[in-house]
């Protein structure tokens, strides 16, 4: 049996663990220990607390000394999350009495007791909170958090910081709506900048990260007109329209930063509301940086899709008017009432219809007259090619069923699957209502004003046989509408149809085959042989795979970012001789290392003279780094190396930048699924793991266990009085509590042991290779461990009210996962009646 070498933090594992450690993945690995800080300085909330440095400079000692003397008990301290703090009366206790005039000096009158917030603002604020969650854009968050304020009776401001020198005003709602504010105010409040030296206390929000409240009307008018200069000689008018004999100012914080602030005025805001205004402005700062989130994961999808239109755009034989099918389609679409995602859906299938056809040969697409039958069947499987391919990009995977129907007739006579009617999607019946125009217009020899007209009746032929009818007139009505109102759209789309020429199909020499087209066979291999969800290990090795096999490469590896910001590590290769997979290199060390710093390809005709160079293989004599750039962030290397001199030329780099932005993109998509699956399973407020993964490694540590002969433990805990902390101090105060007591499980285990939130007050911990009496004391480190931290409960400073703990061991308690659960609950529950 392997024994426990070491039970404390620190301790070492014995040889059999650490080889049983390569054997199986390590899940703890992937939990980042968590240590939740004070949101300002202890001795701003606190101001009798004293610091570990100024107990060193009192006891003249080393602050690493005192803090190992804190950690023994020698010294009588206590700790939020990784700080330790010391109380000057305890100190003097424990025979320190140079502390004592340190506890005269700080004496501080205390914190009157304040009443509770107003119900119904904390109602109000809750509610438009969860508002502002579910929008998905910045203006409409405002507008919808405004709205329910308003309706409450406070005016609402929105603030957002500007370059780091002040502030912009981005949204007002008044909550009296009939008011004519700007006529008042002298200028409208949207766009007004205002510098942080004319606003210090907005100024301190955004640096200190917490509210602030005015109750003085007088002092809130006079801050007014400092602020904003233009409004000084109508201040007081402003005030009373406002109601402004209150104010509270809140920051948009997002991770650490101020955006910028949420000021709320009114006439009965009280302090006791600075709480939940707070919590209000958490929740809208969260909304408006999911909102950027969801924006920014649309700027990518918008990417991959202008990037494989692009794609298209090399075959000239096709003669693509793409971009203009996507603006006319996608007018349609906001014409007919649909959302902006619907909108984008219709741009996208406009903008990648043709993206089959890259399978096809040029024999059929530069073929005039008809098509015969073995050609037609090619033809009428491009939609079917197109879907496929779009159906391995997560992000396009719901544009496949649009792109495949583009040739389906209203009538049920189309192809590849003969629907009919409204089984066709309206964005796919809108792309061929737009197609079509196209063809009886831009597509004829001779065109003149009336072309468009004349085309539009042309249409209503068509209306029930491959187009729809009621889209068909209301494309109709959009259009001859906008000509009578000479809608700059509109002439524009005449200019541009007066000054075209027909399609046709280009000579030879204009053509890029798919077969000659080593750019295209690349990014074609990669997203054929690409599922739409990879891991990120697969999807890398794939890659440097494909690109060595097309292009004939000695070797091809794609080197990522490291763990640490100053190093690059080498996800995957092809042709190595060994296997160089994690290899680390400093990133201010070898050619790639400088290509990932600059940004920058470089070619090096000979490596034997280049003095960077960093070779793993006699035989290599040049090399070609490039950088894999996405959104302007250099997200890895591809660099590939060849026997021959001067092998690399200006071509290769040609090729590089052509598949490097795809590769980019790939990369990124796998990385942010590789993230998801991550924080998938973790708990978010604790950021331990969650029951889910801890249930996968238990059963892991069985099957090991079983095989190996060994013994393991579990530790089960429940938090005590949780409830009555939420119930007396409020959630925050109760999230604050478990995340305290998250931070001093890690502190009590090793590196090895697995530790999870089992759910609501629940923690539970896996020890690997730990027998019962070990188990044991690390049972009761846990319990003397907790009882030393503190968390903050508003303003005042709480002991964690305790812990029940309950202890199973495998095989001895149970030979399963459940069995163990379940012997570990029922002791713990034993415990918590004793103790009762």
């Amino acid at each position: 049996m392997v024994r426990r070498s070491g039970i404390g933090p620190e301790g070492r594992s014995s040889t059999a663990v650490r080889r049983r450690k390569q054997d199986l993945p390590s899940l703890q690995g992937a939990v980042k220990r968590r240590v939740t800080q004070p949101s300002v300085p202890l001795a701003m909330k606190l101001p009798k607390l004293l610091s570990v440095e100024e107990v060193a400079a009192g006891i003249r000692r080393h602050p690493e000394v005192v803090r190992r003397q804190a950690r023994d008990g020698r010294l009588p301290a206590e700790k939020i999350g990784r700080v330790w703090f010391f109380r000057p009366e305890r100190l003097a206790e424990a025979g320190y009495t140079q502390f004592l005039p340190t506890m005269a000096s700080s004496e501080t009158p205390p914190i009157p007791a304040t009443d509770p917030p107003t119900e119904s603002l904390v109602r109000v604020l809750g509610e438009a909170g969860l508002e502002a969650l579910r929008r998905p854009e910045q203006d409409a968050i405002f507008d919808a958090v405004g709205r329910r304020l308003a309706e409450a009776g406070f005016s609402m401001f929105v603030f957002l910081v500007a370059d780091g020198t002040g502030l912009r005003c981005a949204f007002r709602r008044v909550a009296e709506p009939d008011s004519d504010f700007e006529k008042v105010a002298g200028q409208p409040a949207v766009g007004t900048v205002i510098p942080f030296d004319r606003a210090p206390i907005l100024h301190g929000v955004c640096t200190t990260l917490r509210p602030h409240y005015i109750a003085d009307a007088d002092e809130l008018v006079g801050r007014m007109a400092v602020a904003i200069p233009a409004v000084a000689g109508n201040a007081r008018r402003v005030s009373e329209l406002l109601h402004m004999s209150t104010m509270i100012a809140a920051p948009l914080a997002v991770a650490d930063k101020a955006a910028g602030v949420i000021v709320v005025v009114g006439p009965r805001l009280r302090q006791a509301d600075l709480p939940a205004v707070m919590a209000f402005a958490n929740q809208t700062a969260a909304a408006l940086e999911t909102a950027r989130l969801l924006d920014e994961a649309r700027q990518t999808e918008e990417a991959a899709v202008l990037a494989l239109a692009a794609t298209i755009e090399l075959r000239d034989a096709l003669h693509s008017r793409a971009s203009e099918h996507a603006d006319l389609a996608e007018r349609f679409a906001e014409h007919l009432g649909f959302d902006q995602a619907r909108q984008r859906r219709v741009r996208y299938t406009a903008l990648l219809q043709d993206l089959g056809k890259l399978s096809l040969p040029d024999s059929i697409l530069k073929k005039r007259g008809r098509l015969d039958p073995e050609e037609r069947a090619l033809m009428m499987a491009h939609p079917g090619v197109a879907a496929d391919l779009l159906g391995r990009f997560a992000s396009l995977a719901d544009l496949a069923p649009l792109v495949r129907a583009h040739h389906e007739w209203f009538n049920g006579e189309g192809y590849p699957d003969g629907l009919r009617g409204d089984a066709i999607a309206a964005e796919t019946r809108i792309i061929s209502i737009v197609n079509a125009f196209f063809n009886v217009t831009f597509d004829l020899p001779f065109k003149t004003e009336a072309t468009v007209d004349e085309g539009l009746q042309e249409l209503t032929r068509f209306a029930g046989i491959n187009l729809d009818p009621a889209l068909t007139e209301s494309f109709a009505a959009m259009c001859r509408e906008a000509a009578s109102h000479k809608a700059s759209w509109y002439q524009q789309m005449l200019d541009a149809l007066l000054r075209s020429t027909p399609s046709v199909p280009a000579g030879p020499k204009d053509i890029l085959s798919v077969a000659d087209s080593r750019e295209l066979r690349i990014i074609y291999r990669i997203a054929q042989e690409t599922n739409a969800v990879l891991d990120l290990g697969t999807l890398l090795s794939r890659i440097v795979n494909i690109i060595r096999d097309v292009m004939g490469y000695y070797m091809v590896s794609i080197l990522l970012p490291g763990d640490r910001a100053d190093e690059l590590r080498v996800g995957a290769h092809s042709g190595y001789a060994i296997d160089i997979t994690g290899l680390t290199i400093p990133t201010a060390q070898g050619i790639t290392g400088w290509v990932f710093t600059h940004g920058t390809p470089q070619v090096i005709p000979d490596v034997k003279t280049e003095p960077r160079y960093i070779g793993l293989d006699e035989k290599v004599r040049s090399e070609l780094a490039f950088p894999l750039i996405s959104r302007g962030r250099v997200v890895g290397v591809l660099n590939a190396e060849s026997q021959h001199a001067d092998a690399f030329s200006e071509a290769d780099v040609a090729l590089m930048s052509a598949v490097g932005s795809q590769l980019a993109s790939y990369l990124e998509v796998a990385q942010s699924h590789d993230t998801l699956k991550r924080e998938a399973g973790h708990d978010p407020l604790t950021r331990l793991n969650n029951r889910r993964l801890f249930l996968e490694r238990i059963q892991q540590e069985v099957i090991r266990a079983a095989a190996a002969a060994e013994s393991f433990s579990i530790v089960f805990l429940d938090v005590d009085e949780l409830k009555r902390i939420n119930d007396t101090y409020g959630h925050l105060a109760g999230d604050a509590l478990l995340r305290e007591v998250s931070n001093a499980l890690m502190d009590a285990v090793r590196g090895e042991d697995v530790v999870a939130r089992y759910g609501g007050d629940e923690f539970v911990v896996l020890l690997p290779a730990t027998p019962a009496p070990a188990a044991t004391i690390v049972a009761q480190r846990i319990s003397d461990g907790i009882a030393r931290h503190r968390f903050m409960a508003g303003r005042e400073l709480l002991q964690i009210p305790g812990v029940s703990l309950g202890v199973a061991t495998f095989p001895r308690d149970g030979a399963t996962a459940e069995e163990l659960l379940a012997t570990a609950d029922a002791t713990l529950y034993r415990q918590k009646r004793k103790a009762s």
